[in-house]
């Protein structure tokens, strides 16, 4: 069982997917969800983002490897930078 995000017609929900169908949850993900009993099949939906991030904090070249994959050196400190939300995909 994965937890997902998802779009069915114009309605947006969060639900679980298993053996081919998604299974809304009322609520969501945080909140105790709880089964509707509904199912949906997997190709009926459209996965989406399992959040709406409102910004996303990056640190890059954190450790010696990741800066040596990179081709470059290993600065003093964490290289930090943004990403905006419509980056994020489901």
């Amino acid at each position: 069982m994965k937890l997902v995000r998802f779009r069915h017609g114009e309605r947006i929900a969060t639900g679980s997917l298993s053996g081919g169908y998604v299974r809304p949850l009322a609520g969501t993900f945080f909140d105790n969800p709880v089964p509707t009993g509904e199912e949906i099949p997997f190709d009926e939906v459209r996965l989406l983002a399992p959040v709406l991030p409102s910004k996303v904090v990056c640190i890059g070249k954190n450790y010696v490897e990741h800066a040596e994959e990179m081709g470059g050196f290993m600065p003093e400190e964490p290289l930090m930078f943004l990403k905006p939300s419509t980056s994020v995909i489901g």
